[in-house]
């Protein structure tokens, strides 16, 4: 899913020649992103959900809106549709009294005409379709024949010509993959981009983000025209499905214009690395055709996937270096980068290790690591799948502040926006 989602090589060799207007227009997109992402919201709401999906599959931890309980619901609530979608994006969060009533409204949806001759339904909504096949997907209480009414409810309306207009029918597309893989098949969708405003271009990158590309569009096209546009143009936000979308891509394209520029330190390019660190154990943890997932169980896991990550960018790699004696005791570093002069140390926080007692190891670790000759720097990963962290900005301040003759620099991830 992340490679997936990266803006192709192809297309990002121009954009890294001009990075500097590139990440000039992009940080102007995610502090608007941001912006729109911090404010009040209703949660949810057919663009929360949306946004809240949309984070979910790229791996990018939440705006804090998204903690919040969900806002009181009732079946006769739930039989507008776009209350229905609203919560279908977040069926895994309900109660079960909240999904029955969802099972109970999408029941009273399937009596109702579908495609009416006013085409006044949500099945040409794209955000609303969508969420109803988020909640078929997710809901614990949704059935295989609901799911199959859905599927073959869209199948007819593609075979008929019923979606005359790309997005709708690249959403409904989208719906039928969430709801029923198998039946999903369809002639490769082509859009054109340049002919897209911006609200549109945007859904169109959310669609994307949350199928994948098994719907026959080119994400990495989507995600370069954005970027064209945030070079040229203020893109204004309506609503935080529109938000989300932009500060995922925005985040993508920072990501990948930093690494793929030649003037990006070393130290800076392990710190991308590492903020991105929780964006590779979720595309580990939902793997194809019903694999097991790979699990995270402790920081020597961590150790193993950083130093298979450190490898795919650097040469000389070197795990467990052995540091001078420091206080009558020898110790090993994680991992020592001889030629750019870096250390690498990653922790996994525990019962045991949270915020206080992992910055006070990081701290003996500096002043230890800083005895070894042919070290300029030493960089901190901490892994906080659990969130026993609770101010993580505070970590990375207190160890980058920390005196010592060893500047050091840290990442606390995953962590919010």
């Amino acid at each position: 899913m992340v490679c997936d989602c990266l803006v192709g090589a192809t297309q990002m060799e121009p954009l890294v020649l001009m990075s500097a207007v590139v990440l000039s227009g992009v940080a102007a997109a995610l502090e608007t992103a941001r912006a729109v992402l911090e404010g009040p919201q209703t949660w949810p709401d057919p663009a929360t959900g949306l946004a809240c999906r949309l984070f979910a599959r790229s791996g990018t931890p939440e705006p804090a809106f998204m903690s919040r309980p969900l806002k009181g619901t009732s079946a006769a609530l739930m039989r507008r549709t776009p209350e229905l979608a609203a919560f279908g994006y977040v069926a895994d969060r309900c109660d079960d009294a909240t999904s029955e009533g969802w099972i109970e409204a999408l029941e009273h949806l399937r009596g109702r005409d579908i495609y009416p001759a006013d085409r006044q339904s949500f099945i040409f909504n794209p955000i609303e379709i969508l969420g109803v096949a988020t909640g078929l997907s997710t809901c614990r209480r949704a059935s295989d024949d609901q799911r199959g009414w859905f599927a073959n409810i869209i199948l007819c309306g593609l075979n008929m010509g019923q979606f005359q207009t790309p997005l709708p029918k690249l959403a409904a597309k989208a719906a039928l993959r969430i709801v029923a893989p198998h039946k999903s098949s369809q002639p490769k969708e082509s859009l054109d981009l340049a002919s897209l405003g911006n609200a549109d271009l945007l859904l169109a990158a959310s669609i994307g983000l949350v199928c994948g590309p098994g719907i026959g569009i080119d994400q990495g096209a989507i995600e370069a025209a954005l970027v064209q546009r945030l070079c040229s143009d203020r893109i204004v936000l309506s609503d935080a499905a529109e938000a989300g979308a932009l500060y995922i891509v925005a985040q993508r394209i920072t990501n990948a214009v930093s690494l793929a520029s030649p003037d990006v330190s070393p130290a800076d390019r392990i710190m991308k690395l590492c903020r991105r660190f929780p964006l590779f154990v979720e595309r580990l943890q939902r793997r194809q055709r019903g694999r097991d997932a790979f699990v995270i169980n402790d920081e020597y896991d961590v150790q193993d996937l950083l130093h298979a990550i450190l490898k795919l960018h650097f040469d000389d790699v070197r795990p467990e270096e052995y540091t001078p004696s420091y206080g009558g005791n020898a110790s090993r570093v994680d991992f020592y980068l001889p030629l750019e002069r870096i250390v690498v140390e990653a922790k996994m926080t525990r019962a045991t290790l949270g915020q206080r007692e992992v910055t006070d190891e990081l701290i003996i670790d500096a002043a230890r690591y800083a005895e070894m000759e042919g070290v300029d720097t030493l960089i901190c990963l901490v892994y906080d799948p659990d969130r026993r962290c609770s101010n993580p900005q505070t970590i990375e301040n207190d160890l980058e502040r920390s005196r010592g003759r060893l500047p050091v620099r840290a990442v606390v991830c995953p962590r919010g926006l």
